[in-house]
């Protein structure tokens, strides 16, 4: 007898789409794909996926391929995780995703062939098993708890946290975008140092996140940055826990009625020490980090 995976194999190769035959068999799109872009590099998944290959400087895109991952507050393009683990992964590699969110890597994944470890406090096992269900907190003791107990420790972290308090009202009780601005740095501050606890001398951090600003009614010249969460002080708490960027990357997304802008930090070490003067004043920015 046939198995489930010959038999969506068998329906491909006969020409059916990979929403056809998701539909057919009661798979979704990504776990498909998997099956579909089986043995491919990377540029032929891209093309395949039909996702435009970016290049350093700026990655934008005009919409979410809403293929890949769930209806979520921040949601993030897929295409975005794409290009983090096409310029920094391999195939095969293992990913951690500790704040999941609507699946977005997971679904990613699956395409580009990279396992992946998922965790989010929202538990939904009948939608979406693979993410295992945890709440990142402080306890009094002001230690967080590594919810993997595996010695295997991951390729690469891709960390897309609510971006302090955008959006806090669509996030659940407990989540850190309830947390005062001081709070939230702190944890901040305590979950890179775990991070990095638990990654090994080779692993990259894909940190996203945004410039978030507390606008005062008044002429931007004349603002104070005092109550501002900007691009240094995260480079600060990253630098201080022991990583360092590599890389800032600009991403607009224009997805959303007002475009936000992404940017990837992934560090490794310091570009010359100080940041690029093309960000400086930028105030709605998402920044991914690659960190080492």
């Amino acid at each position: 007898m046939a198995t489930l995976p010959n038999l969506i194999n068998t329906d491909l190769s006969r020409g059916f789409t990979v929403s056809q035959v998701a539909e057919k068999h009661g798979w979704t799109e990504p776990m498909v794909w998997s099956l579909a872009l089986e043995d491919k590099e990377d540029i032929e998944r891209f093309k395949k996926l039909g996702w435009g290959l970016r290049t350093w400087g700026q990655w934008e895109w005009n919409d979410c391929d809403r293929r890949f991952g769930d209806d979520w507050p921040g949601r993030i393009p897929a295409q975005l995780i794409a290009h983090i683990l096409f310029y920094f992964s391999k195939q095969n590699n293992l990913i951690l995703d500790p704040m999941a969110g609507g699946g977005v890597t997971a679904d990613t994944c699956l395409a580009l062939n990279r396992r992946c470890w998922t965790f989010e406090m929202t538990d939904r096992p009948d939608e979406r098993p693979e993410i295992e269900p945890h709440t990142w907190t402080l306890p009094a003791a002001q230690q967080l708890s590594w919810p993997v107990s595996s010695k295997e420790k991951p390729d690469l972290i891709i960390f897309d946290p609510p971006y302090f308090d955008k959006k806090a009202a669509d996030y659940a009780e407990k989540s850190i975008s309830g947390l005062p601005k001081k709070e939230y740095l702190e944890f901040l501050e305590a979950f890179f140092a775990l991070l990095k606890q638990n990654a090994k001398k080779t692993t990259r951090l894909a940190f996203i996140n945004a410039d978030w600003r507390d606008f005062q009614n008044k002429p931007a010249a004349e603002e104070s940055g005092k109550g501002a969460i900007l691009i240094d002080d995260y480079i600060r708490i990253l630098n201080k826990t022991g990583w360092q960027h590599t890389h800032i990357i600009q991403a607009p997304k224009e997805c959303e009625p007002v475009p936000n802008y992404f940017g990837l930090r992934f560090v490794q070490f310091v570009l010359n020490g100080h940041l690029p003067d093309f960000l400086s004043g930028v105030h709605d920015q998402i920044q991914v980090m690659p960190v080492k």
